[in-house]
């Protein structure tokens, strides 16, 4: 089982308000799936997943990544699908984000035998206008077969980024939804948050703005009765992380084993790292 926000195979870089050349996003994508291959993964939850976008060439990232992991059952969920989104804004067009499909998918070894769509408020802050070319974040909700009769839920997430109290409400949707799904349930993917007692919550190298102080949707999650897995590794950024943006909570009939990072080595294939962790029947 795996984690992964593919920053839409922009690679490493923190720049990502730009297009980038088809065969650079193309190189990326492949070695992801190459990496998810090799560490034999059944399921990978993943963020930032673009389809038709001219930021990364119009090229059909999940389809690359089913043929490159021979994980053939995928799901997909659209947070951002615009004919033109005018960013960045003091571009000139040739050089702004354009045609825009983008998203959250689940690959799997296994049969999916259900999908649910659950779309998450917009920054109330941004204003409607703003908000027509913003994505619309959601919780992808999707059903395993395992065989035997055996069922696996996962909620596949991507919570907001750049606005504290409207991730904040999307933290509490997600509690919801977890209290709602009971058993046999995961819930991962990029909160977007540290947890409270991170030793770094705010001045951050890579972005000195951003501060985490006062953010409670880590507790907001944890008050659910579903654990956290793993260790306390850092995801972001991958080239140096200094923080734990993305996380694995699992329910408590569910026992799972491990529960760390993806080593990749010294040229990361995308802005995070990702996370494994294996689920024992």
């Amino acid at each position: 089982m795996a984690s992964w926000n593919i920053h839409f195979g922009a690679g490493s870089t923190l720049d990502d308000a730009r297009r980038f050349p088809k065969e650079h996003v193309e190189q990326n994508i492949l070695r992801i799936g190459e990496v998810l291959r090799r560490e034999r993964v059944d399921i990978v939850a993943l963020q930032e997943v673009d389809r038709d976008s001219q930021r990364s060439g119009h090229l059909d990232q999940l389809e690359m990544l089913r043929h490159a992991t021979g994980l053939t059952h995928a799901s997909f969920a659209t947070t951002w699908d615009a004919a033109w989104v005018p960013y960045p804004v003091t571009a000139p067009p040739k050089q702004q984000y354009g045609r825009m499909w983008s998203g959250q998918a689940v690959l799997s070894r296994f049969p999916i035998v259900d999908q649910k769509r659950h779309g998450l408020a917009q920054p109330a802050r941004n204003g409607r206008i703003f908000n027509r070319f913003y994505l619309h974040r959601c919780i992808q909700q999707v059903a395993l077969d395992l065989g035997r009769g055996r069922t696996l839920s996962l909620l596949n997430v991507h919570l907001e980024a750049f606005d504290m109290a409207n991730r904040r409400s999307q933290a509490r949707a997600m509690a919801r939804l977890m209290r709602r799904l009971g058993d046999h349930g995961l819930a991962l993917g990029d909160l977007n948050t540290v947890a409270p007692e991170a030793a770094l919550r705010h001045a951050f190298e890579d972005e000195p703005e951003t501060d985490f102080r006062g953010d409670d949707t880590l507790p907001t999650l944890r008050q659910t009765g579903w654990h956290e897995v793993g260790d306390h590794s850092l995801t972001f950024p991958a080239h140096k992380p200094n923080r734990r943006l993305d996380h694995i909570f699992s329910s408590p009939d569910l026992r799972t084993e491990g529960g760390g990072l993806l080593a990749e080595g010294d040229d990361p294939s995308s802005d995070h790292c990702p996370l494994i962790c294996e689920v024992v029947l």
